[in-house]
C-alpha cells in the first residue's frame, strides 16, 4: 500500500502516480486529486480547500519503505468553483534541485585534489543535508590547480568536477541525507545481463521493448577554447617607480606571483583577496589583471627603484581532442571528409590540462552516436538507476546494440484500485553513458551559456 506526507501530514492521492528517477537530472514525482486525509472522516470534500505550501517536504512510501523525499515545487490548476471537490495537483522535486537553486558558491579551489576538491563543495551545502558519498574514480589524486567557484552553482562545480576526471556523479537518499557519489564507468554496480528472449520477457513480465539512435550530441573532435589560462611558463618582467604612483603594469595579465625583488633584493606580495582580509606584505595584485601594486600604508617607492616580478601570465588557450577510429569509419562511409566538430568557450577553465581533460571527456561520453534503449516492465522492477547493465541480442543486423548500457532513469507508474496495486516501470539506458540531458528549466546553472536555459536547449 502506498501512503503520501506532505509536511509531515498524511493526504490521500490519486490511485495513479508517476515517479521519474533520473541519474544526474533532478527526479521528480506527479500527485494527482490531493486531499487530506482527515477529510475522509466527513468526506466533505466541496467547502474545504487544500492549498500546501511551496517548499513543503514530501514523502512517498511504499508498504513502509520511503521510496521518494523531496520539495513541493508546482501545481496545477487548484479548483475555486463552489460546487466541486477541492483537490490539488503538485508536482515534487528530489532535493537535488538544491544543487542548483540552493545557494551560490563564492570560494577558490587550489592546489586541491579532485576528491579533496569535492568535499570542499559538499561541505559548501551540508547545512542543505548533503554529504560526500562514493568516490570512485581513476585519479582521484590528480591535482586541480585553480578554479574560481565565484557565482557558480553546485550543480555547476559538481559537473566540472566529473568533466575533468572523467567520471560521473548522482546522488542518492539514505536516513535523510542525499549523498553525492562519482563513479568512473568501470565503477558502476552492474545489473543482471537483459536477454533478448522470450524467456527473458515471459519471466520480467516485459511489457514492450525499443529503440533509437541519435547523433544531436555526437562529435569525433573537440575543440575547447578559454580567454584565460595559466601560461606553462613563467615570465621575468621588470618595471621601475616614477616616484608618485603605488601602481605598476605588466605585459601580461597576472595568474600567480612567484618572487618579487627590489633593487635586487627579495620582497613579499600576496593577492588583492589576501589584502582584504587582513593580510600584510610589501605588494599585492589582483588575478587576472596586468597590475600590481605597494601596500597602501607603505611608502611609494623612489623614482627609477628597479621593481623585478617573476609570475605566470594568464593567456589564452587552447584544446583539441580527436577520435580517429570515429573520423575513419564516417569518411569511410560517405567517401568525403568524416570529422564532425564542435566548439566551445569554456572560460571556467583556468589550466591547459584542465582545456585537454574536457576536451577528452566530451569525446568519451558524446564521441559516440547514443543508442537509447527503452524497457517497460509490470510489477517487476528489474533494472536499477545508475547501474551499468549489458544487452544480449543474438541477430546480426542488431549486433550495434549488444553493448553495455547505463540506466540513465526510471519512470514508476502507480496504479491503484482497492487493495490491488499494479506498478508499470519505464527504463531508459543509454549507451554512450552521457546522463546529461535537459534540465529543469529552473536549474540555475550559469555554466550554461545564460543562467536559466530555455525550455529544450541543452
Amino acid at each position: 500500500m502506498y501512503k503520501c506526507f506532505i509536511n509531515n501530514k498524511e493526504v490521500i492521492v490519486s490511485n495513479k502516480v508517476t515517479i521519474k528517477e533520473e541519474f544526474l537530472n533532478t527526479s521528480s514525482v506527479i500527485l494527482n486529486n490531493v486531499y487530506p486525509k482527515t477529510w475522509e472522516e466527513d468526506k466533505d470534500y466541496v467547502s474545504r480547500f487544500y492549498l500546501p505550501r511551496d517548499y513543503n517536504r514530501v514523502d512517498l512510501y511504499k508498504d513502509d519503505l520511503l521510496i521518494f523525499s523531496g520539495i513541493l515545487k508546482n501545481s496545477g490548476s487548484l479548483v475555486l468553483n463552489p460546487f466541486q471537490g477541492k483537490f490539488g495537483s503538485f508536482e515534487a522535486l528530489d532535493y537535488k534541485s538544491l544543487l542548483s537553486e540552493g545557494k551560490n558558491l563564492d570560494f577558490v579551489i587550489s592546489n586541491k585534489t579532485v576528491t579533496e576538491a569535492i568535499s570542499m563543495v559538499v561541505d559548501a551545502v551540508a547545512d542543505y543535508g548533503f554529504a560526500v558519498g562514493n568516490i570512485q574514480i581513476a585519479n582521484p589524486n590528480d591535482i586541480i590547480g585553480a578554479y574560481s567557484t565565484l557565482d557558480q552553482s553546485p550543480f555547476d562545480v559538481l559537473q566540472y568536477l566529473s568533466e575533468i576526471s572523467g567520471s560521473l556523479w548522482t546522488t542518492r537518499n539514505e536516513n535523510g541525507i542525499t549523498y553525492i557519489d562519482f563513479y568512473d564507468i568501470e565503477n558502476l554496480a552492474v545489473d543482471d545481463d537483459i536477454e533478448y528472449t522470450q524467456q527473458y520477457f515471459e519471466e520480467n513480465n516485459i511489457q514492450d521493448m525499443y529503440y533509437n539512435f541519435s547523433t544531436d550530441d555526437y562529435r569525433n573532435k573537440q575543440e575547447i577554447v578559454s580567454d584565460n589560462v595559466y601560461a606553462s611558463n613563467s615570465t621575468t618582467e621588470t618595471v621601475f617607480a616614477n616616484g608618485y604612483d603605488n601602481s605598476y603594469i605588466v605585459s601580461q595579465n597576472i595568474g600567480t606571483v612567484n618572487s618579487i625583488s627590489v633593487n635586487g633584493t627579495v620582497s613579499t606580495i600576496i593577492t588583492k583577496d589576501e589584502k582584504d582580509v587582513g593580510k600584510t606584505a610589501d605588494y599585492y595584485y589582483e588575478p587576472n589583471t596586468n597590475n600590481f601594486y605597494k601596500f597602501d600604508d607603505l611608502e611609494i617607492d623612489l623614482a627609477g627603484t628597479r621593481i623585478t616580478l617573476n609570475y605566470i601570465p594568464i593567456i589564452k588557450g587552447r584544446a583539441v581532442a580527436v577520435n580517429i577510429e570515429e573520423i575513419s569509419r564516417i569518411k569511410n562511409s560517405l567517401n568525403r571528409n568524416g570529422t564532425i566538430t564542435r566548439y566551445e568557450n569554456r572560460n571556467d577553465l583556468l589550466m591547459q590540462s584542465q582545456l585537454a581533460s574536457v576536451a577528452q571527456t566530451y569525446l568519451k561520453f558524446k564521441g559516440k552516436p547514443e543508442i537509447t534503449l527503452t524497457i517497460k516492465s509490470k510489477n517487476n522492477d528489474i533494472l536499477t538507476l545508475g547501474h551499468k547493465v549489458h544487452f544480449n541480442i543474438n541477430i546480426p543486423e542488431l549486433a550495434l546494440l549488444n553493448t553495455d548500457y547505463l540506466v540513465k532513469s526510471k519512470q514508476i507508474n502507480i496504479i491503484q484500485a482497492e487493495e490491488e496495486i499494479n506498478t508499470f516501470y519505464t527504463y531508459t539506458l543509454s549507451s554512450n553513458f552521457n546522463a546529461e540531458s535537459q534540465i529543469n528549466y529552473f536549474d540555475n546553472q550559469r555554466r550554461k551559456a545564460q543562467g536559466n536555459i530555455d525550455s529544450g536547449n541543452f
